[in-house]
Formats: C-alpha cells, sequence, structure tokens
C-alpha cells in the first residue's frame, strides 16, 4: 500500500456529532491496518469505519504522533472512529457543513428543519427520541413492505419491511408529509427533486445551488450510479448533432462504471481505444440501470447498435464529454 491520509474522530453520544478530529498521513497503512487488529483480507482498501478502544488510541497516537486527546473535552459519552480519507467524495470537502452526522445538533439550532432516517440505528433513535420527549421535536414513523425489486440485495431474509422516521422542529411537523410525497412520486430522481428535497431539509439557497453544480460535474447528474464510454470523431460529431442529448448509434459501445476520483482509470480507456477522441459521460434510469447490471455489477457492459437506441430513452440528463483530444 502506498501513503494514505485518515481521520481520528470523537463522537459526542449526546448531540450525535463528531465533535473534534484530527487528520494524519502514514507511509504505510498496513502498520495502523496491525494497530487496531483490522483483517487486511476483508478490508485491503481501508474502505471501512473502526470503532477505537483507549489502547489503540494510545499505540496510534505513540506510532503517527497525532497528539489526539478526546479525553479533554471533558464529554461523558465520546465515541472515537477511525476512517480513510477520501480525495473528492468527502463531504469535509464541500464549502458548507452538511448536516451528516450533525442532524441533531443543527436542530436544536434551528438552522436544520427536519430529519429522515432509513431503518435507523437504535442508537440514533434514542438521541432524537429525547428531544421528542422534551417537546422540542416533532416524531412520525412510517413502515412499507419491502420493494420487491430490492428483496434480492437484502443480507437479512427477516428485513421484509422498510422503516422510515422523521423528526422535525415543533412548528415544521408539514415537512414530512411534503417529503414522504417526494419519496412516493414514483418516477427517478432528478435535480428538481434534489432541490426539494434540500429545501425541505433547511439548506440555503446558494448550498442546494453548489450542490447540484458539484454533482453536475463530477459523475454527470443527480440520482443513479455515472457510466462512460469512448466515442470516436464520428460519434462526436452525431453527439453534437444530437445536442448531447443522446449516445451515438454508429456502432456498439462498451460501458463503463465512471469514478470521478481515478483519472488514471478513464485516461486509460482513451487510451486503450485507438479510435477514440473523448469519453461520454451519462446517468440512467433506475429500470435501465437493474437491466444492465443484470448480475454484473461492475461492467463493463457490451452494447450492441440496436440497445442503444433503448439506452437513450433513459438518459436522466444530457450527455457530457470529458478528455476530449485530437482525432487520432
Amino acid at each position: 500500500m502506498s501513503q494514505a491520509s485518515f481521520i481520528l474522530s470523537a463522537f459526542d453520544l449526546n448531540f450525535w456529532c463528531s465533535v473534534l478530529e484530527a487528520k494524519f498521513t502514514v507511509d504505510d497503512p498496513a502498520t495502523l491496518q496491525a494497530i487496531i487488529d483490522a483483517d487486511i483480507d476483508d478490508d485491503p482498501d481501508f474502505a471501512g469505519f473502526y470503532s477505537i478502544d483507549p489502547s489503540e488510541l494510545n499505540a496510534i497516537n505513540q506510532r503517527f504522533d497525532v497528539g489526539f486527546d478526546p479525553a479533554s473535552l471533558n464529554l461523558p459519552e465520546i465515541e472515537v472512529w477511525l476512517e480513510r480519507a477520501r480525495k473528492g467524495r468527502s463531504i469535509r470537502d464541500v464549502p458548507y457543513l452538511v448536516h451528516t452526522n450533525f442532524e441533531l445538533p443543527l436542530m436544536l439550532e434551528g438552522r436544520k428543519k427536519l430529519a429522515r432516517f432509513t431503518d435507523v440505528l437504535p442508537k440514533t433513535e434514542e438521541a432524537f427520541d429525547r428531544w421528542v420527549e422534551k417537546g422540542l421535536f416533532h416524531k412520525e414513523v412510517f413502515l412499507e413492505p419491502m420493494p420487491a425489486s430490492l428483496k434480492p440485495y437484502v443480507i437479512d431474509p427477516d428485513h421484509s419491511a422498510v422503516r422510515d422516521v422523521y423528526y422535525t422542529l415543533k412548528g415544521e411537523e408539514w415537512r414530512i408529509p411534503a417529503m414522504n410525497l417526494l419519496w412516493k412520486a414514483g418516477v427517478g430522481w432528478n435535480e428538481h427533486f434534489e432541490r426539494l428535497e434540500g429545501m425541505l431539509f433547511g439548506y440555503e439557497d446558494w448550498q442546494i445551488d453548489w450542490w447540484i453544480a458539484h454533482r453536475n460535474k463530477q459523475s454527470g447528474g443527480i440520482g443513479g450510479v455515472p457510466f462512460c464510454c469512448t466515442v470516436d470523431s464520428e460519434g462526436l460529431k452525431w453527439m453534437e448533432l444530437a445536442g448531447f442529448k443522446a449516445l451515438p448509434t454508429l456502432a456498439e459501445i462498451q460501458i463503463h462504471i465512471y469514478d470521478p476520483d481515478d483519472d488514471t482509470v478513464t485516461a486509460a480507456l482513451l487510451a486503450e481505444d485507438e479510435s477514440a477522441v473523448a469519453l461520454a459521460l451519462f446517468k440512467l434510469s433506475l429500470e435501465m440501470q437493474r437491466k444492465l447490471l443484470d448480475g454484473n455489477t461492475r461492467g463493463p457492459w457490451q452494447i450492441n447498435r440496436v440497445q442503444i437506441p433503448e439506452i437513450n430513452c433513459h438518459l436522466k440528463r444530457q450527455v457530457d464529454v470529458l478528455f476530449r483530444q485530437s482525432a487520432p
């Protein structure tokens, strides 16, 4: 493994948020995995979150000179967590405080109007319920049968229902049926739904604008997995004439999952295709994603010319062009 950055967090169980963090770099993550006794075969990329006990924290501080001291906060209930810093995907890269894991203090300050949890952990629910009992929050619970389309992906066979828990500030109860209606609209998620959801949660307009623009730039739009394929000069001209609203139907294409954090892989796709002049980035409806994946969740997927018109009928937004280069 190469050098990597990690984050230690002190999580306050009363206010259900991180109250202290420290970022540090290690030359070989395997040495850190040895300290926390993580199975490197189960998590070779160190992608998981790990609960750190006092002896492990002491070893990390000594080995990597972190100086992380949550005990100095003198808070009654704290857990320490370790995660790998993710370039380009972390909510810490956003220029405002994302509500995730800060729902409770932001609601108590009145800055967040609504919180929604699906199959919430008992500890999280207990933390919010305390404020329901004190009369500050309103709570509603919805139980829905597990959709048939999701049953094959459920780990626990006894998990037959989806449990949604909503909390609002008193006086903001109207947001719950509005959010519930939004999620039951029955169509694919898009920028308009994303904007409405952000407004119901309590984000400011400029924050929603930034988020949508960022998602469009990084992964080709809101909702779903981003896909990409190479196109030659004729295919690029075809897309230009189509107003970038469709993929070219001139020849078969090979579709890959697009990773916005790994330029080397996407650049390699261009290098492997001698006729390629650009990489097309697009998103598909959930219906088409399921049909496309069909037992192959990693790709690539070979799409013949006859299938491309159907793919085009399920595009969620315009096709973006990345890594444009001169014709070979």
